[in-house]
């Protein structure tokens, strides 16, 4: 009886995924469907720089991506991810709960990542070529540079910060849109059409609408034409 007892426990457990309370990466690591933890902690080992690549799995209270390390997360969940110090995140699919990017970090955000708050500081650069995010903030002397994706609810930033919004047919208000505060409008370079609605006083005066070269290549030629048939 003991015996049967014990196979069906171990039968159990192994029919879940293992949960642990924090794990620290030092080298290059994969985490992957069926890994599970409470904290991550990444972080470089002098002179090597550390890759870790998330394909699935679950972070369920913090990831920290420390030093210059990088991480690449094409699936999986993580409840709030933070990168610091100089660090990388690249996010092309899987859902974040929270990004905050700190101390001169950058994060790439495409195809089909999901993130519901991002928060971006301290220097650091923001990326986005797709993907969707409910509500993003700038602020310290950040950067964010916007190509394409969606972002669901608001654009907000300080006096200090930079948007950049590249694509064509752009247009920018400091009146309307769903928080009063204006929209920025336009194409991305696929074509595909976009609204960011704006949130705060000083975010206006933070965006460069930026026509990608195509656009530009084209409005050339269509001032030289113009030109050419009025001699």
């Amino acid at each position: 009886m003991e015996k049967k007892l014990a196979k069906i426990v171990l039968a159990f457990l192994f029919a879940f995924p293992f949960y642990a309370q924090a794990v620290t990466f030092t080298s290059d690591a994969n985490i992957q469907a069926g890994n599970s933890w409470m904290n991550v902690d990444i972080y470089d080992t002098s002179p090597n720089h550390t890759t870790v690549t998330m394909t699935g799995g679950s972070i369920t209270d913090q990831m920290n991506v420390y030093n210059a390390s990088t991480l690449n997360m094409s699936g999986g969940y993580v409840l709030g991810l933070v990168a610091l110090e100089n660090s990388t995140v690249n996010i092309s699919g899987g859902s974040v709960g929270g990004l905050s990017l700190r101390d001169n970090a950058t994060a790439t955000i495409s195809q089909n990542a999901s993130i519901g708050v991002a928060g971006v500081g301290d220097s650091s650069v923001f990326n986005m070529n797709g993907g969707t995010i409910d509500y993003l903030g700038v602020g310290d002397n950040s950067i964010i540079n916007l190509r394409g994706g969606t972002i669901i609810d608001y654009l907000g930033a300080d006096f200090f910060a930079t948007v950049n919004v590249f694509g064509y047919n752009l247009a920018k208000t400091d009146i309307g849109g769903t928080h009063g505060a204006g929209q920025v409008t336009g194409f991305w370079q696929d074509g595909s059409t976009f609204t960011i609605n704006l949130s705060g006083t000083d975010t206006y005066s933070t965006i460069n609408l930026i026509p990608e070269p195509a656009t530009l290549l084209l409005l050339g030629i269509g001032t030289f034409l113009l030109r050419k048939s009025h001699k």
